[in-house]
């Protein structure tokens, strides 16, 4: 009698370490399921806020997302690679410690030194598309990229004279047909000098 109480009591025990085994064995698959859902909801809100700090007065992101690997052969590239690159592209259009007048301003006093309706239109589009150009190029690494940042202050300083002397269509068809040259590796961005555009003036930081 006492060894069949013995028995039964050992059963007992037997189930309940097996139940706690068991317990103990789905709560931490519930922490490491929890766990990665956390990992995946905290991925998600990084993209999010990737896409979402995209300032609207740029072109569209993917323009330059699509330059960056087209420039490298990629087919990808990680979040951090490409928010170091646009990083630089946001520094372009909205300016700089060292270049407080980024291209979102020079084009706008720029246009607004033109008097035609249809032409300040006609310029704002192609200022436009010659920003996603020059800084597309520009943001590339400084070991590759074909435009710097002399390059940069010398357009700045020349669009300043072009406004203030009404020759706005004269320079603006030089500096597209500069960028394409340099782009095409026709000239170096050491030929890119004020000079260029006008030589009979004095160097001027915009």
């Amino acid at each position: 009698m006492f060894k069949l109480y013995s028995s039964s009591v050992s059963q007992v025990r037997s189930v309940i370490g097996s139940s706690k085994a068991i317990k103990s064995t789905v709560i931490a698959s519930m922490r490491s399921i929890i766990l990665m859902l956390l990992l995946l909801v905290l991925t998600a809100c990084q993209s999010y806020q990737f896409e979402d700090a995209w300032p609207s007065d740029l072109p569209e992101r993917q323009l330059f997302i699509n330059a960056y690997l087209e420039k490298r052969g990629f087919e990808t590239a990680t979040d951090k690679e490409l928010a170091y690159h646009l990083g630089w592209i946001k520094k372009f259009y909205q300016g700089t410690t060292l270049y407080p007048v980024g291209w979102l301003s020079a084009s706008q006093r720029y246009i607004d030194s033109i008097t035609s309706a249809k032409e300040k239109r006609a310029t704002a589009e192609r200022l436009e598309l010659l920003g996603v150009k020059i800084s597309n190029e520009w943001a590339q690494d400084n070991s590759t990229r074909l435009i710097n940042n002399s390059n940069i202050a010398t357009w700045a300083s020349a669009m300043r004279t072009a406004a203030d002397r009404s020759e706005q269509q004269r320079f603006l068809e030089k500096v597209e047909d500069d960028v394409m040259a340099l782009l095409d590796n026709q000239i170096k961005a050491k030929d890119i000098k004020y000079e260029r555009y006008f030589s009979e003036e004095s160097y001027d930081d915009f």
